[in-house]
């Protein structure tokens, strides 16, 4: 006769079973998390390298001395002179990429130019290569270009100014002369308006300002961010592009004033942490990224700095 199983043998059997099967679950799980943990490090290390790159791209481009902290009650102050903190970098772009090409020089001819008639000489001018460029970037034409002349800079005068709220047209405020319109472009010479005091013989084309900001930090219900379709929230953080102060315009989403315009992109998704300050005459930013592993009671966290010279 063959010999069956009895209930208590069968009963330790499901219990044996059932401890070795909690047990194997348990060491997936941590497995699982050991895994995702070291997967979110690596995307959280690349995505901030690749965001730190692409902020300190554009902030290399800069016009010195144009970039400002600011905050969302509407105050902003030179980042030269920050003593606080403020959630948003604003600063204007140098046209790099027609200067690359060669599509003017920066530099004037000052036996050429004709200060009464507004009219600098600057060789190598191409207005059909300008025209092209910002068309490309912006989807625009050289209308939108400005100058500034670089001796202002080169002496330190605009950052230690007292009057500094009004020299770049930042949220409002005046530009004085020290941002000059473009009225016409031609080959090797450009005219501007108002006429200005004195002529450098170095100059920057501008193109754009710009500004990085977390969603808690601006009107996150602006239509610009709406028209993305993605979902976004505090942590999402945002480049603003294709708006100019000098024409009293502010970054889109700006919860303060009117006159919002240009367009917006998004960097990441998960930043817990946006500070900018000055160090050694370099612009330092810190930034840090956080994601939630799920079975986890702890974030993943990872900061980032980087110094922009």
């Amino acid at each position: 006769m063959k010999r069956a199983f009895t209930l208590v043998e069968i009963i330790i059997t499901i219990l044996i079973l059932a401890i070795l099967s909690a047990g194997t679950l348990v060491s997936v799980k941590h497995l699982y998390i050991r895994v995702a943990k070291s997967k979110a490090l690596s995307d959280l290390s690349s995505d901030s390298q690749v965001i730190s790159d692409q902020i300190s791209a554009l902030l290399y481009d800069r016009v010195p001395s144009s970039v400002i902290g600011y905050r969302s009650d509407g105050t902003f102050s030179s980042i030269y002179v920050l003593r606080s903190t403020y959630s948003v970098i604003e600063w204007i772009g140098v046209a790099q990429e027609s200067l690359k090409s060669g599509y003017y020089s920066g530099f004037v001819d000052l036996n050429a130019s004709d200060k009464n008639s507004a009219t600098i000489v600057s060789y190598d001018i191409n207005k059909t290569g300008l025209n092209d460029v910002i068309n490309a970037k912006f989807g625009s034409n050289s209308s939108d270009l400005a100058l500034i002349f670089a001796g202002s800079f080169d002496s330190g005068s605009v950052t230690l100014s007292s009057d500094f709220n009004s020299s770049f047209g930042w949220h409002g405020n005046a530009h004085h002369d020290l941002i000059y319109n473009i009225t016409t472009i031609n080959d090797d010479n450009l005219t501007l308006s108002p006429t200005p005091n004195v002529i450098y013989e170095k100059y920057y084309l501008i193109d754009s300002a710009y500004a990085v900001a977390r969603g808690g930090d601006i009107d996150i219900n602006a239509t610009c961010i709406k028209d993305l379709n993605q979902s976004v929230g505090s942590g999402t953080l945002f480049l603003f592009y294709n708006y100019r102060p000098w024409k009293n315009q502010t970054f889109c989403a700006d919860p303060n004033g009117s006159n919002q315009d240009g367009n917006v992109s998004i960097l990441s998704q998960n930043v817990s942490g946006f500070e900018v300050e000055m160090v050694n005459d370099g612009i330092q930013f810190n930034l840090s990224l956080q994601k939630h592993i799920r079975g986890d009671d702890n974030n993943i966290t990872i900061s980032k700095q980087k110094v922009v010279f």
